[in-house]
């Protein structure tokens, strides 16, 4: 199945949406319009990046759904509710509930949305980078480790600067500053390795591998789920802060990491036994 590219988007919205009533309706959401409308709008955004990871994937089939399981899981559930949680936003109970329902949802989309874009059955294709060194990936991680350190307390001085009235619902909710720091190193690993998991299985070039990592960074892990209204665990005024806020951070530090941690393509070569197939079946 192939369908034109909006038209999957589109579909996509539509069984993204179905998907979060099904699993949200034993909660009793309230689904009035402006829950509808903003919705379809996170969800059409979360597709739309999907629609252009998936179609440039040089992956396919079920090793393209676990690749977006883990992209989607990873960025705009487990790491996002990992900083709510030592933030005393969520108790756990709630957190684990709310990694539960987002678990669903990804792993039930994740093989959908693949079929939607038309990768299902796709030709597999072999990217061959250029390796590194031990010591190279070493010095890159660490990098990388410091520069998303570097974003997350500067983004968080900025917002509180310009928007003190955050400090209001803060205020006996910020955990010890060591916790707060080695979050942070533990959530940085979290966003280089879904980045190697896009750099190394996009057929882009490196600057449109950098735009699609922060895109993913921004909008999985911070608009699509802050702009969504009905949070009974934030007020609306720190949702829209913050996505506004991450969805500025992520999007530098992804492209940033790009090129900090990516490779250039050197070569490409089609798997052999998929070519060998389809050269059969023409015959």
């Amino acid at each position: 199945m192939k369908n034109n590219f909006f038209v999957s988007v589109l579909l996509g919205t539509l069984m993204l949406s179905f998907v979060s009533f099904i699993i949200e309706f034993p909660f009793g959401i309230s689904w009035n319009t402006s829950y509808i409308f903003w919705m379809f709008l996170s969800n059409f955004m979360i597709v739309l990046l999907i629609g252009f990871l998936v179609r440039n994937n040089a992956q396919s089939g079920w090793k393209l759904a676990l690749n977006l399981f883990l992209i989607t899981f990873i960025i705009g559930h487990f790491n996002i509710l990992i900083e709510a949680y030592i933030f005393n936003v969520t108790d756990r109970y709630q957190t684990f509930i709310l990694i539960v329902k987002g678990l669903l949802l990804v792993i039930i989309s994740s093989p959908l949305l693949v079929y939607l874009f038309g990768k299902w059955k796709d030709v597999y294709v072999k990217l061959f980078f250029k390796p590194k060194s031990i010591l190279q990936w070493t010095w890159r991680i660490v990098a990388g480790n410091l520069l998303y350190l570097f974003f997350y307390l500067m983004a968080g001085f900025v917002l509180v600067n310009i928007y003190p009235q955050l400090m209001d619902f803060y205020a006996d909710k910020i955990p010890p500053f060591a916790l707060m720091i080695n979050t942070q190193f533990f959530r940085a690993i979290l966003f280089m390795f879904v980045a190697l998991i896009i750099i190394r299985n996009t057929n882009l070039s490196l600057f449109k591998r950098a735009l699609l990592v922060g895109g993913v960074f921004s909008i999985f892990g911070g608009i699509a789920p802050l702009i969504m209204p009905g949070d009974e665990f934030m007020p609306g005024y720190v949702r829209f802060g913050h996505a506004f806020e991450v969805g500025i951070s992520n999007f530098l530090y992804g492209i940033i990491l790009v090129y900090l941690i990516g490779q250039k393509i050197i070569n490409q070569d089609k798997s052999a036994d998929i070519k060998n197939s389809k050269l059969s079946n023409q015959k």
